[in-house]
């Protein structure tokens, strides 16, 4: 079974299907991110580089989008 249709799917879905905290979320949406398929074309690095996004954060974003089957642009 081609799982393509899933994963577009989650690529275009919200952020909130992380299950993120709401800092995290809100920390993300100001820097123009709403989707699951606009953070995975971000880097740690970019993340770690935003105002008020700590490292307990960026693990976490990082840790979630892994959960999906996902990562992080390198």
């Amino acid at each position: 079974m081609n799982s393509q249709p899933h994963c577009n799917s989650l690529l275009e879905a919200d952020i909130e299907v992380l299950g993120l905290s709401v800092r995290a979320t809100n920390v993300l949406r100001r820097n123009d991110l709403h989707t699951v398929g606009e953070l995975t074309r971000v880097s740690e690095r970019t993340l770690f580089g935003m105002t008020r996004l700590g490292r307990n954060i960026v693990v976490q974003i990082a840790s979630s989008v892994e959960r999906q089957g996902l990562r992080l642009a390198d």
